[in-house]
């Protein structure tokens, strides 16, 4: 899993789910991720979030042969999309920060109904028979899978940081007819 490069957001914007511009810099921070994710298999499926902060990069790192999957989105932050941060009500922010989990966003998503989209996403990837997989996305879908894999509370996950530009690498073989799910790096 990769989260996509650094973004152009001098206003300090809530953007979940806007697409926003990647830095000026986007070239370089390209080249340099590809350096680091090294010889990709050929067979590699390459899967990314429909917003084009990830989609260039996928673009990029698999000659355009790359699939979209909107359960890939990072979180719908809805009324807030946007918004400079400073600019939402800081009574609504504040119930959001308190329980992100379970407190939706409004006109968006809570925490928990991005896991369950992402966690399909997931669940219906290790099931197909793909040797090598490449998902590039977002900091907070990256945590979630996370969290599904090694079954670790969300309101946790922010305990993972996750940067711009990082690999994260899981490995699943089947063992004894079950899939064993391993997490081998995080933020690479």
């Amino acid at each position: 899993m990769i989260r996509h490069t650094a973004v152009h957001n001098p206003e300090k914007r809530c953007y979940g789910q806007s697409d926003i511009d990647l830095s000026p810099k986007w070239v370089e921070h390209f080249d340099d991720l590809k350096q680091k994710l090294g010889v990709v298999s050929p067979e590699a499926k390459f899967y990314s979030s429909p917003y084009k902060r990830c989609t260039q990069l996928a673009g990029f790192l698999s000659d355009n042969q790359f699939e979209t999957d909107h359960r890939l989105a990072e979180m719908n932050f809805g009324d807030w999309e946007q918004s400079p941060w400073t600019a939402i009500d800081q009574s609504v922010l504040n119930s959001w920060m308190t329980d992100y989990v379970n407190f939706k966003v409004p006109g968006g998503e809570s925490f928990t109904i991005m896991h369950n989209r992402c966690a399909e996403f997931w669940l219906g990837l290790i099931s197909k028979d793909v040797p090598h997989v490449v998902v590039i996305t977002h900091a907070g879908v990256i945590r979630s899978l996370l969290a599904n894999i090694i079954k670790m509370p969300l309101d946790k996950v922010f305990q993972i940081d996750i940067d711009y530009s990082s690999i994260t690498k899981i490995t699943v073989t089947e063992y004894k007819s079950s899939l064993n799910q391993q997490v081998n790096f995080i933020n690479r």
